[in-house]
């Protein structure tokens, strides 16, 4: 997931960039008084993301986690913004917001198998995700990676993806990934729990620089 704004970033002059922080975030404020809130979340991620590339102050980089979070409260999808929240939990707004959607969240049906998103943050208002789908005998799976290091905004995240299949059992299934040659090759193991997934990967799968298949993923769909 690449920032819509790096066609409009100046990678030689970043001081000026980072001036523009202020200007998405009332992008995103009359977006969400105008209850459009797609179009805000776009302008809060940008927030999220320059914020973080301009290293502003942890509680600064919180507000703009919280604006995008209360994006997704609006239209009612509280597990992504419950994921938004969680990147700065400690964060006293991140809590309050926190706590006016733990009614809500538990209200939710439990899931009934692995099939669903997960994600983990990235950076830079970019995550990390799997999607999983039942089909038939097995589950299908899809992953798609990304590290944006200190030029991402510029220059884009490094990237990685993975589609196969597995059989899932008793929450845990192992996705194989096999390619010519030493490149490319790679054991994703899955371990489910109803609102989490944990994976684990032996090989090389061959994505960009820092990419990585494994982590702590939450449930958001």
């Amino acid at each position: 997931m690449v920032s819509p704004m790096m066609a409009f970033a100046d990678a030689d002059h970043p001081e000026i960039d980072c001036m523009k922080i202020k200007n998405y975030a009332a992008a995103g404020d009359k977006a969400y008084k105008a209850k459009q809130y797609e179009k805000a979340r776009y302008s809060y991620t940008e927030q999220v993301a320059w914020s973080e590339s301009c290293q502003l102050p942890d509680s600064a980089i919180a507000v703009a986690y919280n604006n995008v979070a209360l994006t997704w409260i609006r239209q009612g999808d509280y597990r992504k913004a419950k994921a938004w929240l969680l990147i700065d939990e400690k964060d006293a707004k991140s809590q309050y917001n926190l706590g006016l959607i733990k009614e809500k969240l538990a209200a939710l049906p439990q899931p009934a198998s692995p099939a669903g998103e997960y994600w983990e943050y990235a950076g830079k208002g970019m995550w990390n995700s799997y999607s999983i789908s039942a089909e038939q005998d097995h589950y299908k799976i899809n992953f798609d990676g990304v590290s944006p290091g200190l030029m991402a905004m510029y220059y884009g995240p490094n990237i990685g993806s993975l589609e196969g299949k597995a059989t899932i059992q008793n929450g845990r299934g192992v996705l194989q990934q096999r390619e010519e040659g030493d490149w490319g090759n790679c054991d994703v193991t899955l371990l489910f729990t109803p609102m989490d997934l944990t994976t684990q990967v032996n090989g090389d799968c061959g994505f960009g620089h820092n990419v990585s298949a494994a982590g702590h993923y939450i449930r958001v769909e």
